[in-house]
């Protein structure tokens, strides 16, 4: 029985895994295929120049990094603390958008995404925030419970 249940809790972390991945390599292609809409609107933030560089032509490497990473089984692990740093940031960045404190929206989503609305963007990202954080924590208690 507890084989059958450490089975279904393997394949259950594959899936979302998966998804996540998804995610980001959906997110990278999409700024990607947009490119020149999505540098518009990372020149538009509330930023320094030398951030908002960064974010143009660092961040969707980073997001193709990640979820590539996640897909690769011995560094899926990276991939997920890396993921909690993205939407971690990503999720912050909803928030001030939600509070106004910039008193306008600096940018919006592409894809599929921006649809979404910000306070539902928002509860996005902490649900997927929180999958990644509850896939790590399993993740590492298997290994754990393999070692003993």
């Amino acid at each position: 029985m507890l084989q059958n249940k450490e089975i279904t809790l393997r394949k259950t972390i594959e899936i979302i895994v998966v998804i996540i991945a998804t995610l980001w390599l959906y997110a990278a292609v999409s700024k990607l295929i947009n490119f020149s809409q999505f540098r518009d609107a990372m020149k538009k933030q509330p930023f320094g120049q030398a951030l908002q560089n960064l974010l143009i032509y660092g961040l969707p490497p980073m997001e193709i990094l990640t979820g590539v990473l996640l897909l690769t089984e011995k560094r899926k692990l990276t991939g997920l603390y890396i993921s909690v740093i993205l939407f971690t940031a990503f999720t912050i960045y909803i928030l001030l958008i939600i509070l106004k404190i910039w008193g306008h929206v600096p940018c919006s989503c592409g894809g599929l995404i921006e649809q979404m609305g910000w306070t539902l963007h928002f509860w996005f990202n902490l649900f997927f925030l929180t999958l990644t954080g509850v896939s790590i924590i399993t993740i590492i208690k298997r290994k754990e419970y393999r070692n003993t």
